[in-house]
């Protein structure tokens, strides 16, 4: 079963330093919609920020008890300018103190990773308490480089700009390293995949000992071939380069983040058809709202604008580049209640109920409930399952129905603030008009206290 790996910060910092913080936290929510969640990852960040009130020996080791043990962090975060910050009864600031005790943890578990960020020292030191507290950042920063290689940065932005860098670096060597979340779907996957190989090299050198064969036979062994890869592929777990704009399905040769928050995509169209739906989504320059509209790639979606379509044409092959702008507010309005003795969170399942295996919700007569199941804004409203009609037009085609829905129940789950991450949601076989659903998803955490709503739903849907 497919999870999301949680990624632990730990930032420490004094007061001085709120833009880089404010950052921090920019950086890490741009990676969380971009390549994190594209591999199965999210990064938390966690700091004083998050602490609540307490009694205890002093301030800081009541916030030290909130913290946890940094051994559960895989990250230190620690940014320093011109302030050491507050003495605590064991170091010469608090944030010297969490440093500490990551270094004591690093030392013992080998984690969390220890980075130290310094700004270069020009503020305006015209006090004696402003001096004392430049004294102490530089004492502290040469305890920290005996030990440790500091970045070292003159404005916020430039911290900004090495953060993300290090950020990326960071996420690929540990995406590479670390094996792919385990699913009980993806072995069969994998061995259907090699079963699917093995069968065409087979066909290939049978083809090859009667090459001087019909070629109505060779016809019929391609076609044979060809049907054994539709009917080997049982259920899938990923939508693989697929994507859905509006009411279109296209198959992407790339699909790339920008760091301005654009997202561009190339789709070579496999036909006519596919080459004027792409046409036709060219802005309109009397028209700009109309090029809002859905967007769906693997677990990720929203409502997006289309900036620009572009055709590309290479040797006599058409390829159009596509500049898309997702829309902040995709993620509905968040309408967040209990209602009729149900919860904010048992009120999201009933509604992924309804989206994936057309289950009736119940108490239908108890409008209020009803109405906070099937309303999510102002304009998102869920009726019924989105699979039986897109059934209806792809039947005949069952492995891209198979994607193409799991495009769509991604886009309604999402925009309908049923979930925010996707978990895992696999769609299987269709038979006597049946389809089998497992999903699980993470609802957004509005509570730091406590951890996430797991939503979870089994059974076939109708078609």
């Amino acid at each position: 079963m497919s999870q999301i790996k949680l990624l632990k910060i730990f930032l420490a910092s004094p007061s001085d330093v709120s833009r880089e913080r404010k950052y921090v936290l920019e950086v890490v929510e741009e990676l969380n919609k971009s390549i994190a969640i594209a591999k199965g990852i999210t990064i938390q960040v966690v700091s004083s920020d998050s602490a609540f009130p307490g009694y205890g020996q002093d301030g800081q080791a009541v916030l030290n008890t909130q913290i946890g043990t940094m051994k559960e962090y895989d990250l230190f975060l620690g940014i320093m300018w011109s302030r050491i910050g507050t003495p605590t009864a064991r170091a010469v600031s608090g944030t010297a103190e969490e440093y500490e005790r990551a270094v004591r943890a690093y030392n013992r578990y080998k984690k969390p990773q220890i980075w130290f960020y310094f700004r270069e020292l020009k503020a305006k030191l015209d006090t004696k308490e402003k001096l004392e507290q430049a004294d102490g950042v530089i004492k502290f920063k040469k305890k920290v480089q005996r030990k440790a290689l500091v970045h070292e940065y003159k404005m916020p932005s430039n911290f900004r700009d090495r953060f993300r860098q290090n950020m990326l670096c960071w996420l690929s060597e540990y995406l590479g390293t670390t094996p792919k979340p385990s699913v009980s779907s993806s072995s069969r996957s994998k061995k259907s995949s090699t079963t699917i190989s093995n069968s065409n090299s087979s066909i290939t050198r049978t083809a090859s000992r009667r090459k001087s064969g019909s070629t109505s036979t060779a016809k019929k062994k391609t076609s044979k071939s060809s049907s054994s890869k539709t009917s080997s592929i049982k259920s899938i777990t990923t939508s693989g380069a697929w994507m859905m704009l509006g009411n279109n399905f296209f198959s992407t040769q790339s699909f790339k983040h920008q760091p301005d928050g654009n997202i561009i995509v190339h789709i070579a169209p496999k036909n006519s058809t596919e080459e004027a739906n792409l046409r036709a989504l060219q802005p309109n320059q009397y028209n700009w709202s109309s090029q809002i509209i859905p967007y769906a790639y693997q677990n990720e979606a929203g409502d997006l604008l289309i900036q620009t379509v572009l055709p590309e044409s290479i040797k006599g092959k058409t390829t159009f580049v596509l500049t898309l702008k997702p829309e902040q507010r995709s993620q509905g309005m968040g309408m967040e209640v209990s209602i009729n003795g149900y919860s904010a969170d048992q009120i999201a399942e009933l509604r992924a109920r309804l989206l994936l295996l057309n289950e009736t919700p119940p108490n239908q007569k108890e409008n209020y409930l009803h109405h906070f199941i099937v309303n999510c804004d102002n304009k998102k409203r869920i009726e019924k399952s989105i699979f039986p009609d897109l059934w209806t037009k792809m039947k005949r085609r069952p492995t891209d129905f198979l994607r193409q829905a799991r495009l769509a129940a991604v886009y309604h789950l999402k925009i309908s603030n049923t979930i925010e991450h996707i978990l895992e949601l696999k769609l299987g076989l269709i038979k006597n008009q049946t389809m089998s659903i497992r999903f699980r998803g993470q609802r957004k955490n509005y509570n730091s206290c406590q951890e996430p709503c797991i939503i979870e739903v089994t059974g076939s849907c109708k078609l």
